[in-house]
């Protein structure tokens, strides 16, 4: 940006000016989207007491002047309020209508609240698929047909299948948010995602609906910052202090096992060094955390990532690298197909994908970097799939990245995203679902119509 000007647009200086500088941006200051109607009525009652400043917003000539007629564009009066009508219309102009306008039962709607929920992505997308797919995931699955069906047709061209969404406001029976972490469930979890919300309760989602299923009991009841499902399926959460403590029961043997081997229990030693590696010596206040198919990785206020994984003769192994500049943000790991490699993925403060495995030195370039920072990452595989990774920003953007084929699939669904995870569904494709204050979203990826971009 060189130079701003403001000038009318009726002047013969504008016109030569706008003649003279080829493609400027232009604002039309007339319209409320550049205006905050607070700020209007503040500066209205300060300068003209006397004057109902609200009707006359967002013109401040009739303020000061108030024989001053100004000829008022109602771009919005047309839109129907339906989902097809709000998608093609220009969407400054719907949220301003929708946050200004006295039309209460239409604001109080499912669709209203949705549109006003995902309010940033729908302003910055450029297509009416992408709208439409936007406001579908922030609309409840409770919604009408009617909306849903509208909006999926016009959907059809994007990446991303919706699978579903659940809201706060939508009745549903356990809300488990807001939402601060989420994993994977493992052995008798294994058909459930964990979900913790701010209070540090932690509940079962249904894998298949997305319902929650129960509760688990904790002892220490603190804001969580990740969660882990250990290979045995004992539950863990790091806090947002920094410390690690089970959630649950732990998984007890049955039958003749636990008669003769009562003291045998291979992931014993692994619990006890996850409980207890936030009192290590250097005393780094733990950040991320994660759990790997035989352990554990963590990350700290340093930048530093940990592994503690089970080796051969059962002892648990700890393995450090210093990988960003920088607290670690989030962590998350998995297993090569067929062989006994782990791999390790990172993202920190830096806004950098850093990737490694402990039997070898780290890549030397960050597998993707931006300028902002981390918020979750998650990572899958299986023998017929890609490596895959979904990464949250804290901008709001959730990536979808085929590691094999290099394909990055981006979504943003307006609200601040605080956690994701993925899963494998039944029918194989890889779900991913996205953890927010106020909304559960998940869906899947169609990487064969690829739409690259951060």
């Amino acid at each position: 940006m060189k130079l701003v000007v403001e000038s009318r647009s009726d002047a013969l200086c504008t016109e030569q000016l706008l003649d003279q500088n080829p493609g400027p941006a232009l604002m039309d200051l007339s319209q409320p989207r550049w205006t905050d109607f607070g700020g209007f009525l503040q500066w209205g009652q300060a300068v003209a007491p006397a004057v109902d400043v609200g009707p006359l917003y967002p013109y401040p000539g009739p303020v000061v002047s108030p024989g001053l007629q100004v000829a008022v564009p109602r771009e919005v009066d047309d839109i129907a309020f339906t989902a097809g009508s709000m998608v093609r219309a220009d969407p400054h102009a719907v949220t301003a209508w929708l946050e200004h306008e006295d039309r209460a039962a239409e604001m109080a709607s499912d669709l209203g609240r949705a549109w006003l929920r995902a309010g940033q992505a729908l302003c910055g997308a450029t297509k009416v698929s992408t709208r439409a797919l936007t406001l579908l995931a922030a609309l409840d699955s409770g919604r009408p047909s009617e909306a849903r069906s509208a909006l999926e047709e016009m959907t059809q061209p994007e990446s991303w299948r919706l699978v579903r969404t659940y809201t706060r406001e939508g009745g549903h029976s356990g809300w488990p948010g807001p939402v601060s972490a989420l994993a994977t469930g493992r052995a008798r979890h294994a058909e459930h995602v964990l979900c913790a919300d701010f209070l540090g309760a932690i509940r079962l989602l249904d894998s298949v609906g997305g319902t929650a299923r129960g509760r688990l009991s904790t002892r220490r009841s603190r804001p969580a910052k990740a969660l882990m499902c250990l290979p045995d399926g004992t539950a863990t959460v790091l806090d947002e202090f920094g410390g690690v403590s089970l959630v649950g029961e732990v998984p007890q043997k049955q039958g003749l096992q636990a008669l003769l081997e009562p003291e045998s229990d291979p992931w014993s030693r692994l619990r006890e060094a996850v409980l207890a590696f936030p009192d290590r010596p250097d005393g780094t206040k733990l950040t991320a955390a994660a759990s790997l198919p035989d352990g554990v990785v963590f990350g700290d206020a340093t930048g530093h990532v940990h592994v503690l994984s089970v080796g051969k003769g059962g002892e648990v192994e700890a393995t450090s690298q210093l990988l960003h500049n920088g607290p670690v943000e989030a962590v998350t790991g998995l297993e090569l197909n067929g062989t006994d490699i782990t791999l390790v993925y990172s993202g920190g403060v830096d806004g950098r994908i850093r990737a490694w495995s402990p039997a070898a030195e780290p890549m030397p370039e960050p597998l993707r970097s931006r300028s902002t920072s981390l918020a979750a990452i998650s990572a899958s595989t299986s023998s017929a799939h890609s490596l895959e990774l979904i990464v949250a920003w804290a901008d709001g953007l959730v990536e979808y990245m085929d590691l094999d084929s290099g394909t990055v699939l981006p979504f943003r669904p307006g609200p601040p995203v605080r956690a994701v995870c993925s899963q494998r569904a039944a029918t194989g494709e890889t779900l991913v679902v996205i953890g927010m204050d106020e909304a559960i979203t998940a869906l899947v990826p169609n990487p064969s119509a690829p739409v690259n971009g951060s």
